[in-house]
């Protein structure tokens, strides 16, 4: 027994000493990981400090890569203002939803960059309901305040998209975008013109402009080595061969048709068969 002590305590000494195989030895593996991405728009938490009136709404998007460089998109949220001012009192709440797709215009320099700069379209749809509980208004008898029914509304717009998402962490995405949204159509109250429609925004400009804050996070299902290619010109690049079919075979300058006696042309001769 004390010398099969020896024989295992000189083995596990061995084991300290020697360099251990395949920990810390060779280079790091690197993957590419892609997968569904799912984010919320903090931007609409910030947006009853930045507006006067009282407003609350929140936003969820979700997006999945698609030949590496389009990200089929789906937003959705719900959005509740209660504005009252000196001459009316007007509420408004109602659920929107966008479907689209962002492209990537930015080059993936290596497996592990995410980063996107991207533009996109949106379709947009809402649901909603208005109400105003008071407005004054001025007519032949003078200044009257009248409040006007609930309505139940519909609209439809587009939007276009300009973006950065960036990975801060492993599956943890940080970005922003600006959009441009153009109104389509929108059901007509009788009595009041919406005066903002959820996921649109206020309407008294004809192209309303707005911005959102996303964090996300990829479920990293996908583990590939392949890295996307960047998106090709409209213009392919031309071959060698394009150029050469496009060569005037009578033009004096075309290098396949040297007459000089030291170019293509002498090595035609030479290799005639008689």
């Amino acid at each position: 027994m004390p010398r099969m002590d020896k024989i295992l305590r000189s083995i596990f000494i061995l084991l300290l000493l020697s360099p251990a195989t395949g920990f810390g030895q060779g280079k790091k593996e690197v993957w590419r990981y892609e997968g569904p991405r799912f984010g919320i728009d903090v931007s609409r938490f910030l947006m009853p400090t930045i507006q006067k009136a009282t407003k609350s709404a929140f936003e969820i998007q979700a997006d999945y890569p698609y030949k590496g460089n389009f990200f089929p998109t789906v937003e959705a949220g719900y959005q509740s203002v209660d504005d009252l001012k000196d001459t009316f009192h007007y509420t408004n709440k109602g659920a929107y939803g966008r479907i689209g797709v962002d492209m990537n215009i930015n080059k993936f320099e290596s497996l592990s960059d995410n980063d996107l700069v991207f533009v996109g379209f949106r379709y947009g749809f809402s649901r909603f309901s208005q109400e105003t509980l008071a407005a004054s208004y001025t007519n032949y008898w003078g200044t009257i305040q009248s409040p006007f029914p609930k309505s139940n509304l519909n609209a439809h717009w587009a939007e276009l998209v300009f973006g950065l998402k960036g990975e801060l962490l492993p599956n943890i995405f940080f970005g922003w975008s600006v959009r441009a949204k153009f109104l389509l159509a929108s059901t007509k109250d009788p009595h009041v013109t919406p005066y903002v429609i959820p996921g649109l925004g206020y309407t008294s400009s004809e192209v309303p402009f707005d911005f959102s804050v996303t964090v996300a996070y990829r479920i990293p299902l996908i583990k590939t080595k392949k890295l996307p290619k960047a998106l090709k010109s409209a213009r392919p690049n031309r071959t060698d061969s394009d150029k050469d079919e496009e060569l005037d075979p009578n033009d004096p300058n075309n290098p396949n048709n040297n007459t000089n006696g030291y170019g293509g042309g002498q090595r035609g001769r030479n290799n005639q068969v008689y």
